[in-house]
């Protein structure tokens, strides 16, 4: 069956952009057309964010990952990074990944699968800091680390690789940048190796704070930067696994690769930020195993919008 093509200028979204921001403009006039819901409109549970059915996910027949795993890859060398920023990042997104209340939001996009999401041990390069990063870096990046033997090859079809850029650096897509917005996006590229097929998942993830000059690199919102990583790893993770191949979707026109997204193409994890009157209405810290740790709420098809941890799944 031919794929449903869309406009060329319309893309879906997959990247994690502040609102109003250069980036945010850029990404979100180019997707995809909004459509009609009818009323009444239910109430959502995210504080001060009136619900919007209009937003809600529509999976269009994509691959979706209910049972996956990830692994940080933390770029440049320990001597970029302070060891208790490392800490604090790999573990608490591994406690966000893997708590219930959380996993009970998205398990609506996963019907009659369970959810799971397993954690590979961190590793941090030993390599220059890098000052810029754009989507060829991090693809070659990725294909380098498989080369080398660096990442652990099996399960590659449900393993998504998060590079963590260290303080300083600039991440960039095309012509917006983390100066501008950018927070961090996901991404596959395919590679062919002893004669087969590959697919490599990996995303990018701005190490968020205020570069002197007061000039904000990334999507500042926690009180540490640190949190702000977790944060954007959050967003990127959920969105790999409920629309693993929207990379594919871009390059080859066609909408038959996407997983869950809106009428307009924006991820799960796009909405609550475009929709808040303040990021702090939806990057919050939530109990998880007991411990404070910072998570961007994902958008809820149950509520219409932004939906933080709760007890039971919808």
């Amino acid at each position: 069956m031919a794929g449903k093509k869309r406009d060329a200028m319309a893309m879906p979204m997959r990247i994690q952009a502040r609102k109003g921001s250069v980036a945010e403009q850029k990404y979100g006039k180019s997707a995809l057309p909004s459509g009609v819901w009818p009323k009444p409109k239910p109430q959502a549970i995210a504080s001060g964010i009136d619900p919007s059915p209009l937003d809600d996910l529509i999976f269009h027949g994509g691959r979706v990952v209910p049972q996956m795993e990830f692994q940080n890859i933390f770029l440049g060398s320990s001597a970029d990074w302070k060891q208790s920023d490392i800490t604090n990042i790999d573990s608490a997104i591994g406690r966000a990944m893997q708590n219930t209340r959380l996993n009970n939001v998205m398990v609506q996009y996963f019907p009659g699968a369970s959810v799971t999401c397993d954690q590979r041990p961190l590793t941090v390069l030993n390599e220059v800091k890098p000052t810029l990063l754009d989507e060829p870096d991090v693809q070659a990046k990725i294909i380098s680390l498989f080369d080398q033997g660096k990442i652990k090859k099996t399960d590659l079809n449900s393993t998504l690789f998060n590079l963590v850029l260290p303080p300083g650096t600039i991440l960039r897509l095309d012509n917006s940048s983390s100066l501008n917005g950018l927070g961090g996006y996901h991404g596959s590229v395919h590679i062919t190796r002893k004669q087969k097929k590959i697919t490599l998942y990996y995303s990018a993830n701005v190490f968020s704070q205020f570069l002197p000059g007061n000039q904000e690199n990334g999507i500042v919102v926690f009180n540490q930067p640190w949190k702000n990583v977790v944060g954007t790893l959050y967003h990127e993770i959920n969105e790999f696994r409920t629309d693993a191949d929207v990379n594919d979707a871009i390059i080859k026109n066609d909408d038959d690769f996407l997983g869950w997204t809106s009428r307009e193409g924006h991820e799960c994890g796009d909405q609550p930020i475009f929709v808040a009157n303040s990021l702090s209405q939806v990057f919050k810290e939530v109990l998880a195993n007991g411990k404070k740790t910072p998570v961007q709420f994902m958008f809820s098809n149950a509520v219409h919008g932004a939906e933080g941890p709760i007890n039971q799944p919808h």
